[in-house]
């Protein structure tokens, strides 16, 4: 039969929106190469949507291409501050968001008032005794304000973005004088939930579990996290889909033992996801999980077909239009390419690999190989060397966090309600505890293999040749195979 391409245009309206953003970061920088090769891919896509005749999905890429550009720099002058000459009175409250170092404590002030009108927040580093200072306390001092950049010699400022954060300030502890306390719920509940942990399980498989449920890894040991960085595995302390779908498992199976129905199966679930992505700060990765699984379970509940891909894009699309600058952050590039290279390779590659592995071990292989292939250009950014046996410990260790997370979750619950329970989080702690060493195993090999940043046109080639190969591009077999000769051929000259 002859083929044709499966159009999906929410999906191709996110790639357009984050090629938009992410395209004017080079026209701010004034990076001339990229822009030539941004075109080269526009012209590209022009041409391939004409002979197909599809002029408004086209019409609709190059809306949205233009849109993103513009919403790059609307983003900047929405994140910009006023800007503050001398002294000023400044009154705010001490968030959990709090990291001690070098005898200097970083803190993130929220509800801020400078002069007695209220501002955005402050990134406030304090010298002398800082940890006096706890989560909740309203503080008052007087300081120099300075504006914090979001591009500073080509480097984006990530963490100040996120939150929200144009300002900083310097003082010493003298300076401050506490005059309130107060700590909203999701800070009050985090806090609540790390003193468990590390009561029960001590600081480090504490920090560890505190990172699986809310993906904050500031207090993880140096140890602990190299463990998992060098053995592959370090997206197991990531809130992401896997937590997601652990949870909605979870939740399900409690629900489908009360015999509740799909409808409000589906509200619960709604409303716990939402929940849980506000008590993860709204990362990335979390929200895009969330919102793949609320629309998984209405496809369910409603009986339509699930799509991957336009699932992707409808949840990307959301993230960028509240949260633009996001496009150029690696953790939500990694999060999103990583579900990709699973929707597009996982189909073939696990049927191949079926005819020489069982099918739990053939699965297992697939998913891993496919997650990494699409963000190997980004790990090759972050990290120097990728290990070969990660496969193995990913096949190993993600069954055991698949037993983990929501045992880890009951028993946080219960705890709450339960204080003598406490010994269920110090098993768990046990657990945790294995799963270091059999991480430490594997990150002691030497079979890591050293990474360069890939070349950008490199990487723009491979990804339409992934496209290509996968179920979602059919054509005739002489287009199709012409298709993936030309791209092959382009990307390895």
């Amino acid at each position: 039969m002859e083929r044709k391409i499966n159009h999906r245009p929410i999906f191709y309206s996110f790639l357009a929106l984050l090629l938009g953003i992410y395209s004017a970061r080079f026209l701010f920088n004034l990076n001339i190469s990229f822009w030539v090769l941004v075109v080269l891919a526009v012209v590209g896509l022009v041409v391939f949507l004409c002979i197909y005749k599809k002029f408004a999905l086209l019409l609709v890429i190059l809306t949205v291409l233009l849109f993103g550009i513009g919403w790059f720099f609307v983003s900047i002058s929405l994140f910009e501050g006023k800007v503050f000459l001398g002294e000023q009175t400044i009154e705010g409250r001490v968030s959990d968001n709090v990291e001690y170092a070098d005898g200097t404590t970083s803190i993130l002030l929220k509800d801020v008032k400078i002069n007695g009108e209220d501002e955005k927040n402050i990134r406030l580093t304090v010298s002398g005794v800082g940890e006096n200072l706890e989560a909740g306390d309203i503080i008052e001092f007087s300081g120099v304000i300075e504006n914090n950049a979001l591009f500073n010699l080509g480097s984006f400022n990530l963490s100040d973005y996120r939150d929200n954060a144009p300002y900083s300030v310097s003082t010493n502890i003298s300076n401050i004088k506490v005059t309130g306390f107060h700590l909203s719920f999701d800070e009050s509940f985090r806090l609540k939930v790390k003193d468990m942990l590390f009561d029960a399980m001590g600081s480090r498989n504490g920090a560890t579990a505190y990172a699986v449920l809310f993906g904050e890894t500031i207090e993880i040991d140096e140890d602990i996290y190299n463990a998992y960085t060098d053995a592959g595995v370090l997206h197991l302390l990531a809130v992401s889909g896997l937590n997601v779908t652990f949870l909605i498992s979870l939740i399900g199976y409690i629900l489908k033992l009360l015999k509740v129905s799909r409808f409000t199966n589906f509200l619960t679930c709604f409303f716990v996801l939402m929940i849980y992505c506000a008590l993860c700060g709204f990362a990335p990765s979390i929200v895009r999980a969330g919102i793949m699984g609320i629309i998984f379970l209405w496809a369910q509940l409603s009986g339509k077909c699930y799509d991957g891909l336009n699932t992707l894009g409808f949840a990307g699309i959301l993230t960028l239009i509240f949260s633009p600058l996001s496009a150029l952050d690696l953790g939500f590039l990694m999060s999103y390419f990583c579900v990709l290279g699973i929707l597009l390779i996982h189909p073939w590659l696990s049927t191949i690999l079926r005819k020489v592995f069982p099918k739990f071990v053939a699965d297992s292989f697939s998913i891993s190989i496919s997650a990494q292939v699409l963000i190997l250009p980004f790990l090759a950014l972050m990290y120097s060397q990728i290990n070969i046996l990660s496969l193995f410990a990913n096949l190993i260790l993600v069954p055991m966090f698949s037993f983990i997370y929501p045992v880890l979750c009951v028993c946080v619950l219960l705890c709450f309600g339960m204080p003598f329970l406490s010994f269920l989080l110090t098993l768990c702690g046990y657990v945790f505890s294995l799963i270091v060493e059999i991480a430490t195993f594997f990150s002691q090999t030497n079979l890591l293999v050293s990474l360069k940043p890939f070349n950008v046109v490199l990487v723009m080639l491979s990804m339409p040749l992934v496209f290509l190969l996968s179920r979602y591009f059919m054509d005739k077999k002489k287009i199709y195979a012409n298709c993936n000769i030309a791209l092959i051929v382009l990307t390895y000259l």
